[in-house]
């Protein structure tokens, strides 16, 4: 991957960290995960970075719903792995930090860990 694609990726996963957990929020409650249909319309209706969708299923749908949305687009993209670089990009390898956070609100979320405004189910 050049450098170019490297960094629209960094800043794809940065947007959903900073900015799609509080629009999946406000669109839809707040909740620790959220289906892949509602992040694929949240996606597109505000415009983010299509091209990196896995990084946003991996941060906001359960490891099941994240194979069973890939298996049926016929692509194959790993939960853990896709969790493990998202860590070690933006947490500073800590999955722990990544794991344990509870959506609650983005805006509670972002105080104590950072920018971040997710939350994630382990199921």
């Amino acid at each position: 991957m050049n450098l170019f694609a490297r960094i629209q990726k960094r800043r794809a996963i940065k947007s959903y960290i900073n900015n799609l957990g509080r629009d999946l929020a406000k669109r839809y409650g707040k909740s620790k995960t959220y289906t892949p249909s509602q992040v694929v319309t949240t996606v597109h209706d505000r415009g983010y970075n299509w091209q990196h969708i896995c990084y946003a299923h991996a941060l906001y749908v359960t490891p099941k719903q994240f194979d069973r949305w890939h298996e049926e687009q016929g692509e194959s993209c790993d939960y853990a792995s896709m969790r493990e670089e998202i860590a070690q990009s933006h947490f500073g390898g800590s999955v722990e930090a990544l794991s344990s956070s509870s959506f609650g609100s983005a805006a509670d979320s972002a105080a104590d860990i950072g920018d971040f405004g997710g939350g994630f189910g382990s199921d």
